[in-house]
This record gives C-alpha cells, sequence and structure tokens, in this order.
C-alpha cells in the first residue's frame, strides 16, 4: 500500500512544479518533501519526480500521479458526505479554449455550486488535452482523440463547427475574384499559437496544398479575435460568431459555405463518483445544445 501523506506529496510537487512551492502548499518544510518523496521512491524502486524547472513525473510517477488524484477526488466527496463542507474537492480537468469560451463554463458552474468542488482547468489545443488525461494531471477532458486513454472512458459530444473570416479589406485584397486554391494558402493569417492546426488543415481540406503565407500568431482568445478584426490575416472563427459578425459587415466569410468540423469527444476517468458522473452527464448536456452533430 502507499502511504497517502507521500502521495498527496507527489501530486503537490507536480502541481506546484518543485519542492519549495509544494512544502509552502502543504504547510511543511522543503526537507520533509524531499523525504516523502525519496520514501516513495525507495518504495516504488524507481524514480518518481524529474528534479527539472519545473519538475515533472516520470512515466512511473504519472501512473501514481493518477492514483493520487483519484484518492483525492474520492476523500473529498466522502468527506463532504459526512458533512463538512469545508473539504473542497480538488477537480483539474482539461478543456480546449474555444469551448471554454462559448460552452464549457456552463457545463461546470452548477457543478462547483452544487457539490462545492474546486475546479483547475488546465487550457490546451485539443488535440494536446489527451495527454493530461494520460499523465494523471487531469481526470476529465475535452479533447478530439476517440480513442480512450488508458484506464478512461471516451463519450462522443458532437463537433465545433470552424468558418474561415477576414476583415472586408483583407477579402478584397486576397480573396476577391481569386480562385480560394491560390487565395487561401498564400493569404496573411492569424493562428492561435504553435499547437494550433485549424487554419491549415482547413487549407489543406480545399485545396490539398499547404500554407505559405505569413502566419501570425497571438495564443490568448480574445486576443486571437481582436487581431483578426484588426487585420492581421484571416482566421477560423467558431460558428455563431463567425455568422454573428458577417450578418453586421464586420467580417466576411471568405470560404463561402465552407467550413472545418472538427469531433470533440470527453474523455473521464472510468472511476465512478457522484462528481464525476454529473460532470459527465452535465458535459454532455451542454455540449449537445451547441456543438453540431456528427457527420
Amino acid at each position: 500500500m502507499y502511504d497517502r501523506e507521500r502521495l498527496a506529496t507527489l501530486s503537490a510537487v507536480v502541481d506546484e512544479g518543485g519542492f519549495e512551492p509544494a512544502a509552502a502548499r502543504l504547510h511543511v518544510t522543503p526537507s520533509a518533501v524531499s523525504q516523502r518523496i525519496k520514501a516513495l521512491e525507495q518504495q516504488a524502486g524507481q524514480v518518481l519526480v524529474r528534479r527539472t524547472r519545473p519538475c515533472r513525473a516520470t512515466d512511473a510517477g504519472q501512473a501514481l500521479l493518477r492514483l493520487a488524484r483519484q484518492i483525492s477526488v474520492l476523500e473529498g466527496e466522502v468527506t463532504r458526505s459526512l458533512g463538512d463542507p469545508r473539504e473542497a474537492t480538488h477537480l483539474p480537468v482539461a478543456v480546449n479554449a474555444d469551448s471554454l469560451t462559448h460552452w464549457f463554463l456552463d457545463a461546470v458552474t452548477p457543478l462547483v455550486v452544487a457539490h462545492g468542488v474546486r475546479l483547475d482547468l488546465h487550457v490546451d489545443d485539443e488535440e494536446h488535452t489527451a495527454a493530461l488525461l494520460r499523465d494523471g494531471t487531469v481526470v476529465g477532458a475535452v479533447t478530439t482523440a476517440p480513442e480512450p486513454v488508458q484506464g478512461c472512458v471516451a463519450e462522443p459530444l458532437g463537433a465545433t463547427r470552424y468558418r474561415p473570416v477576414a476583415t472586408p479589406g483583407i477579402a478584397a485584397q486576397w480573396f476577391d475574384g481569386q480562385d480560394p486554391v491560390h487565395a487561401f494558402p498564400a493569404a496573411p493569417r492569424v493562428d492561435f499559437g504553435p499547437k494550433d492546426r485549424l487554419q491549415t488543415r482547413f487549407v489543406r481540406q480545399i485545396t490539398h496544398r499547404p500554407c505559405t503565407g505569413p502566419a501570425h500568431r497571438v495564443p490568448a482568445a480574445d486576443g486571437y479575435h481582436a487581431a483578426i478584426r484588426a487585420g492581421l490575416g484571416w482566421g477560423m472563427f467558431t460558428d455563431a460568431p463567425a455568422m454573428a459578425e458577417a450578418a453586421t459587415g464586420d467580417l466576411v466569410l471568405i470560404g463561402g459555405e465552407r467550413h472545418l468540423d472538427v469531433p470533440l469527444y470527453w474523455q473521464h476517468w472510468r472511476m465512478r463518483t457522484t462528481v464525476l458522473d454529473d460532470l459527465a452527464a452535465s458535459v454532455r448536456r451542454v455540449a449537445a445544445g451547441v456543438l453540431v452533430p456528427r457527420g
């Protein structure tokens, strides 16, 4: 059996990125944190924490980190069921920026209120959120990965529909009277960040060619939308904002009826608890009212 205190210390070290901040969170000395991790590594017979900046779990450490998270969720739920409202269940969840902006908070906010959980959102590209489940960082994730991570369940949610938009000026300069096969790859675009492949996926889908134009990176949801409205280049908006701004004339749908549907899945631990079950049900319900049905 692995000691609960040592497992909680492992979780704190990975969460906080180091031994000293973990000590501050746990209200113990850094020496105590070091001793607990060493004792856990001796019991496991291998290194569990990479002493880097920030500290990261090894493959073996990730397995024990998942165990630590599961114990934390179960203990928090049991403690609250016994009448102690001060014990908030730590609920780390991964979600992509567009889902967070447009619908995910509507799914998790009632859960926070009803169960008194302590929400810990990890925002990453939807193609990368499953990795946070795999390494034990989160208990659930909105992801594009249909294959369940080991020990998890994957449920289809629907698809986010994206449309290419640009300012009237960018549209006139690069797209008016131009064949999209030639216009899209060469036109300047705005990417959300280094992991964002929406624009390049869309271009390959309609042209079978790579993007060659300049790409601006704006890794913030509000900033990304503002950059496109300011005329830095074209980019992909989710369906409702794209249609709304095209209706006012602020932006132009430069692809006509062309769009890109990105299927999303909710992956979560196979472990059954009231909090995780209610979270999955809420995510399914809210997503069904926002996402387009899978084709």
